[in-house]
């Protein structure tokens, strides 16, 4: 049965599964993260399997969040008593996306002081206004929110949603093509093209997301006893539809297109990296299944994505104000003491948001006062 308008009711019970992949997306991206910027390259040899793999999976924690924040991201949908969709839920999920926006581009903030921004040098101004995944899925939230007052039904928000999606796989070659920093300033460009340090342009990254919301309203139309299996078995049938179309499309004659990376923005190697991570879905899926109270002890901290991902960059590379622990030792250890790292940035993380919640669930006027009192901090770092 069609979600439609009027069917929906006011609330939505949180989907564990989601949660769950959502929790395991940010321990891979922890992992990654901190080997990365801590053990020593000499230590990697990336001619060995073990090491391929390692590779290839931190290629997939981006997919594998930014899907699973599109497909959750449609759980929230509410909609007035005459099927239009919520005003209030328009600006929360508009501030939202301005306010990922903008903790993106304060981890990165190129001054101390907001009155030393007119002595910023224009290649530092350009490492500032690189697209990375806060910024991206800031702007691709800004877009599914956009959609949401033309789409009265979930079936057609994700139809749409699926549509852009592909729509921006097709565009990735032809948007690489295009010298972006010719025609736009630097920090619109920045979201249109890799060639000034952009991990996470929106084409052909925003794509993920897009796609994520058709799994998100899958789960919506599925009966709750069934919702699991169903989305496991979707996950798995689209993993090998896609590896299939990936290497068909490795046949496509290269004069076709304009030049583009291969890697980057082609459609086998993009079409691969969703297949994959439609596969990772199905067997962390089947894992719910075998064992529920696992994925239910996960799934609060698989919510808390945000924190979770801006408290280990802050940890590992500390802010415009601060200091990270790999202040000294950047590429500089054994992979043994990269591991334990990792334990460490990964238990100040979780450690630091449970107390937070702890905190705030105790008492609320305790939690809002540190609340308040961060933000006072940044105003202050950022005016004197």
């Amino acid at each position: 049965m069609s979600l439609s308008a009027q069917g929906l009711s006011s609330s939505r019970p949180r989907i564990q599964v989601l949660d769950f992949i959502r929790l395991v997306a940010m321990l891979l991206m922890i992992q990654g993260h901190t080997l990365d910027a801590f053990v020593n390259p000499a230590h990697m040899d990336f001619n060995t399997l073990p090491w391929q793999l390692w590779m290839h999976l931190r290629g997939l924690t981006a997919p594998l969040f930014l899907m699973v924040s599109g497909a959750a991201s449609v759980l929230g949908i509410r909609y007035e008593q005459d099927g239009r969709i919520s005003r209030a839920l328009l600006r929360r999920r508009s501030i939202m996306g301005l306010t990922v926006i903008a903790i993106g581009y304060l981890m990165v903030f190129p001054a101390n002081r907001l009155a030393d921004l007119r002595w910023v040098s224009t290649d530092v101004w350009r490492v500032c206004l690189q697209v990375n995944i806060l910024q991206l899925n800031g702007v691709t939230l800004l877009v599914l929110t956009a959609l949401l007052p033309f789409t009265p039904t979930i079936r057609r928000y994700a139809a749409w949603s699926l549509g852009l999606g592909f729509l921006i796989l097709v565009l990735a070659p032809i948007a690489f093509a295009i010298d972006w920093f010719r025609w736009l300033p630097e920090g619109l460009a920045a979201y249109l093209s890799f060639n000034h340090g952009s991990l996470f342009p929106l084409f052909p990254a925003s794509a993920y997301m897009f796609l994520g919301v058709g799994l998100g309203a899958l789960l919506l139309e599925t009966p709750e006893e069934r919702r699991v299996r169903v989305f496991r078995l979707a996950c798995l049938t689209g993993s090998a539809v896609l590896m299939l179309l990936s290497m068909a499309a490795e046949h496509i004659p290269a004069q076709w297109l304009p030049l583009h990376d291969a890697y980057k923005a082609g459609y086998a190697y993009t079409l691969l990296r969703v297949g994959f991570t439609l596969l990772i879905f199905g067997l962390l899926a089947w894992i719910a299944e075998l064992y529920p109270r696992l994925a239910a002890a996960c799934a609060p901290m698989g919510r808390k994505s945000l924190y979770v991902y801006v408290g280990h960059i802050a940890l590992i590379y500390g802010t415009p104000w601060t200091l990270g622990l790999v202040t000294g030792r950047f590429h500089a250890l054994s992979i043994g003491a990269g591991a334990l790292f990792v334990l460490v940035v990964g238990g100040i993380t979780f450690a630091a948001i449970l107390i937070w919640d702890w905190t705030r669930n105790r008492s609320e006027a305790i939690g809002s006062f540190i609340h308040a009192s961060i933000v006072f901090a940044l105003a202050y770092a950022l005016v004197f």
